[in-house]
């Protein structure tokens, strides 16, 4: 496991996806610069803001790199556009293949609807570890 610089010891710690095989595939995504976006369901934890960073761990949960988030914005599932769809580099980085993805992803934790509430979030690649 890489060593975390001091200044990210405390920082909450972020996996990808919800298989090893999804987090290291995205991560590397994150490393070339492909992904500068992600999104996450609301819920009780609150809201993340612009300024925070967070570790991101690959699929065996080793440390890999941090992340600052850039700008948050709450839309609901329907309201994701185009150009969030795009930096979330994912697939072919359409509207519609993110739609697709992202619905089966929700719906295997019974938590998906159109109007559901996301929490779509832009970051920048801060340090690789």
């Amino acid at each position: 496991m890489a060593t975390i610089p001091q200044k990210y010891q405390d920082a909450e710690r972020w996996a990808f996806g919800d298989t090893e095989q999804v987090a290291d595939d995205v991560l590397a995504l994150v490393l070339d610069g492909t992904k500068t976006a992600t999104c996450a369901s609301l819920d009780d934890e609150g809201v993340p803001q612009a300024g925070d960073v967070f570790v991101v761990v690959n699929g065996r949960n080793e440390t890999v790199c941090a992340v600052e988030l850039t700008d948050v914005e709450l839309k609901t599932f329907d309201q994701v556009d185009e150009a969030h769809a795009l930096a979330e580099g994912e697939g072919d980085r359409t509207l519609t293949y993110w739609r697709k993805t992202q619905q089966r992803f929700f719906e295997e934790y019974d938590m998906f609807s159109p109007d559901m509430m996301l929490i779509c979030m832009r970051f920048k690649l801060l340090e690789k570890f």
